[in-house]
């Protein structure tokens, strides 16, 4: 008789569990950490929108101080898709008034909550409030800094396309706007845990200074930077956070790094095409690649972000014993 799937997703977790009790930049993440989250997001996947009792009894707080559509409705629905309690901080709460980010926090912490996932314009907050509550806290995206869960559901795409356990021997371009985006910052960190090797293509001005640091190799023409690569990873160019002022047009960026069919065919026909969102069609990639090409995987990386998020929400809600411990010793 087969077994159902919280007895299978017990089994995918026996005697494993994360080495980390909040999310706030994919370096606390390890690689065996990384076997035990993309294990369990691969089980879930499984289970599509089924509901599960995992996380019954437990709360989540989505305290996202900046909009956001994607990342909110994902991590809200995988919470109930695993029987928690949620509820939502907007843009409009009471920091708007003056209250600090660490008394809100506080407060939240104070309905004794599994997990607050958080989102804010200032890099730096999730760390923070993680110092100084007892519920988990997932970094779900922090100014310019990172977006852990994003780069946890890019990985896992890119191995099961691949179906290997590391990205040693492919070449991974990422193309756009690498100086204001988080996405960025936790893609990097961890494709260099894999041993991919990375491209970027952008202009000077949309680069971070000492990018070479990190490990990758920067071109300013897009074609080279293509050319014989396995992932083609397009970021959107970000206005929001002034972007806008470090090109001349959208149009004039477009023709530059604008990610085509032609494009995407100097890459080759095995290469993926996959892209944050959301996707601003015709300036980061053209509409006939967004969603109906088969070489795109954007709506895959959509699927596994629910997938990666139900795993960290059910590691990081049942380590609360273990946090009430290691908080009474700070």
């Amino acid at each position: 008789m087969p077994l159902d799937p919280e007895e299978k997703l017990g089994e995918v977790r026996a005697g494993r569990d994360a080495g980390f009790f909040d999310l706030h930049s994919a370096d606390q993440i390890s690689l065996v950490d990384l076997s035990l989250i993309f294990d369990l997001a691969r089980a879930f996947r499984e289970t599509k929108t089924e509901k599960l009792s995992l996380c019954k009894g437990c709360s989540v707080v989505h305290a996202f101080f900046e909009p956001s559509t994607r990342t909110l409705s994902s991590f809200d629905l995988s919470a109930k898709n695993l029987s928690m309690d949620t509820n939502a901080v907007s843009s409009g709460s009471s920091v708007k008034k003056g209250e600090s980010f660490l008394d809100t926090a506080q407060t939240l912490d104070s309905y004794n909550l599994a997990v607050i996932t958080v989102r804010s314009s200032e890099a730096g907050v999730p760390e923070f409030l993680a110092r100084h509550t007892r519920a988990a806290v997932i970094n779900a995206g922090d100014g310019w800094h990172e977006h852990p869960s994003q780069g946890l559901l890019d990985i896992l795409t890119m191995l099961d396309r691949f179906g290997t356990a590391d990205l040693s021997g492919r070449t991974v371009t990422i193309v756009g706007d690498i100086l204001h985006s988080r996405v960025f910052g936790s893609l990097i960190r961890l494709l260099r845990k894999l041993d991919a090797t990375v491209r970027v293509a952008a202009p000077y001005t949309f680069m971070p200074a000492e990018a070479e640091k990190f490990g990758l190799t920067h071109y300013t023409n897009v074609e080279e930077a293509l050319d014989g690569a396995d992932v083609v990873y397009a970021l959107r160019v970000q206005e929001e956070r002034g972007a806008g002022g470090f090109i001349p047009t959208l149009r004039e960026y477009s023709k530059m790094y604008g990610i085509s069919r032609k494009r995407l065919d100097i890459a080759g026909p095995d290469a993926i095409l996959m892209h944050p969102g959301p996707v601003r069609r015709d300036v980061d990639v053209h509409s006939a690649l967004s969603a109906v090409d088969p070489q795109s995987f954007i709506l895959r990386q959509v699927e596994n972000g629910m997938a990666v998020r139900k795993a960290l929400l059910w590691l990081l809600s049942k380590r609360m014993d273990e946090r009430d411990k290691e908080y009474t010793r700070l």
